[in-house]
């Protein structure tokens, strides 16, 4: 009788002692998760940030500079007088992409398809990736449109300037988190 009351104290010990340790070790997971997700979240808000202003840099080079000096003379009968200006323009435009995408890489690790349940920093991940999609998508339509006038130039032109080429495309239409909608694309 003393044996069988000592087995069931160890055993009660021994399960107490485990379910303490389960939840000593419950405890720490949810802990590490909950500090590493917001080591996330402050990595999203300085981020975008970042992002942002590349965003609006771009929305300013392609509301003032490209259309300036671009779009409001893009026709085949101009191509001749101001090709090189146009190149100058699109190289500067295909920068501002570059650090805009350059800024997006832990954004879009961080942002597409996940789920917070703080709001500001849904709030950014949805804007990111709008911005992001509309941003990338303007870029590719303003080249495609482009290399459109150049090659209509390049049949209508008996003797095309020798230089006259299409400009490379450096990026394609995206939909960064697969929802169908190619946002900025029409």
């Amino acid at each position: 009788m003393k044996n069988k009351k000592l087995a069931i104290v160890v055993l009660v010990v021994g399960a107490l002692l485990i379910a303490g340790g389960l939840s000593v070790g419950i405890y720490a997971y949810i802990n590490k998760t909950n500090q590493d997700n917001k080591k996330i979240e402050e990595a999203i808000l300085k981020d975008y940030t970042i992002f942002r202003e590349n965003v609006e840099s771009f929305n300013e080079f392609r509301g003032n500079t490209y259309y300036t000096e671009v779009v409001k003379d893009l026709y085949p009968e101009s191509v001749e007088s101001d090709y090189e200006n146009w190149i100058e323009v699109l190289n500067n435009y295909t920068e501002a992409v570059d650090r805009l995408e350059g800024s997006s890489n832990s954004l879009k690790e961080h942002c597409v398809n996940k789920y917070y349940s703080d709001e500001n920093i849904k709030n950014k991940c949805d804007s990111f990736v709008i911005a992001y999609e509309t941003a990338i998508n303007y870029y590719t339509k303003d080249i495609m449109d482009f290399n459109e006038t150049i090659e209509i130039y390049l049949s209508q032109v008996e003797s095309p300037l020798d230089n006259v080429k299409a400009y490379e495309l450096k990026y394609n239409y995206t939909d960064i988190n697969s929802d169908g909608n190619f946002v900025g694309r029409d």
